[in-house]
């Protein structure tokens, strides 16, 4: 495995870092990512994906997402600094996995094919209620 930095697009100051670096396994001269990203819109963990780096910073700028995994992406924005212990056990009961950066209040939801929608909208209303954030950059549930 290794880290894949990809460079972002910064507007009005966010995202609040240049690049983000994602942890892939490569396969055939591709990748598969293997965890969820917090910036980059369109992959989800799991996608298999083909890029090339940059020829002088080495980072990725666009990529071409081959093979879907199924899994999608939440992003959540805690700027109130609610506790949210009670959220984290709800979500990953439900076998999400949710990975934050507290300095920035956010946070990535890994989303498996498999949820039961119906739950997960349920917990995501109640807390959006609560002041939490969410956004949907990669979302790949059917209802």
């Amino acid at each position: 495995m290794e880290k894949i930095l990809f460079g972002l697009d910064i507007e009005n100051d966010w995202p609040p870092v240049e690049t983000e670096g994602v942890w892939c396994e490569r396969l055939d001269g591709n990748y598969r990512l293997e965890n969820t990203p917090f910036f980059i819109e369109g992959l989800a963990f799991g996608d298999i994906f083909s890029a090339v780096p940059d020829v002088v910073n080495g980072q990725i700028f666009e990529f071409d997402v081959i093979e879907e995994s199924g899994h999608s992406v939440v992003w959540m924005l805690n700027n109130d600094r609610l506790d949210i212990t009670k959220f984290s056990e709800e979500i990953e009961s439900l076998n999400c996995r949710i990975e934050g950066l507290p300095n920035f209040s956010h946070y990535s939801i890994d989303v498996p094919p498999t949820i039961n929608l119906e739950a997960f909208d349920m917990i995501i209303s109640h807390w959006e209620a609560q002041g939490l954030h969410f956004a949907y950059p990669t979302w790949r549930i059917e209802e």
